[in-house]
């Protein structure tokens, strides 16, 4: 009974977290309001807030689907990948991410946009940083905790991020970028070998 219970409980969020991208897609974080939300479900006002409070946890879960769907990714890769997860292996995997055309990478460039004005996002964003490595450590099983600790640096997370919000906003960006992937590939094999010398800062 109890475990009807909880596939109920995922059907339904899952609804809500379909319902919710496609409002943040179309409108953008802010100009989003939970009413919105709620018209585009099969739910009641009560049936929506029992699963989220507020568009912020909407959003949270959002960004674990994304994280569950990089993990899948990135195993897909390792899949075919006879060699070790060595620096030439992450780097493709970052290019990978950042280049990536997804309707969830358009919703964390979404909320990169939107922690500009909102505490709870920018609250939120460095929590975010520390599931997405988690869930890789437990998703990826060629990771290694003792080898991954750059993942979190600052320099590669804004680097990121501003190749991202590139890919999102400008146009033509992301083909620009595609096209040059090799590029960028050895921009973060220089950095993986920067960090590990120690002179990132």
């Amino acid at each position: 009974m109890e475990g009807k219970k909880q596939k109920v409980s995922q059907i339904r969020k899952k609804e809500i977290l379909d319902a919710a991208k496609k409002v943040f897609l179309r409108k953008g974080f802010a100009d989003t309001v939970m009413e919105d939300i709620i018209v585009e479900t099969s739910l009641s006002r009560g049936g929506v807030y029992y699963h989220y409070k507020n568009k912020v946890e909407i959003l949270h879960d959002l960004m674990r689907e994304g994280m569950a769907y990089r993990v899948d990714k990135i195993n897909e890769v390792l899949a075919e990948y006879s060699g070790e997860l060595d620096a030439n292996a992450v780097a493709h995997m970052i290019v990978d991410k950042v280049l990536d055309e997804s309707e969830l990478m358009s919703v964390y460039a979404i909320f990169l946009q939107a922690t500009k004005n909102n505490d709870d996002l920018k609250n939120l964003f460095p929590i975010l940083v520390e599931e997405s490595l988690k869930a890789t450590y437990i998703g990826v099983k060629a990771a290694k905790k003792d080898g991954c600790e750059y993942l979190t640096n600052d320099f590669l997370i804004f680097f990121m991020n501003t190749v991202i919000l590139g890919c999102e906003i400008l146009d033509g960006a992301r083909d620009s970028f595609i096209n040059n992937r090799e590029f960028f590939i050895e921009i973060i094999k220089l950095f993986i070998d920067s960090y590990e010398k120690g002179k990132i800062r």
